[in-house]
């Protein structure tokens, strides 16, 4: 998944169509790398919001 990210963000895209082609290369509906990201910020390079 990783490596998907990161050939999409050479790509330089506009956000949705950024998103759509990383759901679009990994085969997963819309939203879904989203949940991937929520269930482990860390591996993502994101942190959680403070308040959870």
């Amino acid at each position: 998944m990783r490596e998907v990210i990161q050939e999409v963000d050479a790509l330089d895209l506009p956000d949705g169509a950024h998103w759509a082609l990383i759901h679009e290369k990994l085969g997963l509906s819309y939203g879904e790398v989203f949940d991937y990201i929520a269930e482990d910020p860390a591996f993502f390079g994101a942190t959680p919001h403070p308040e959870h």
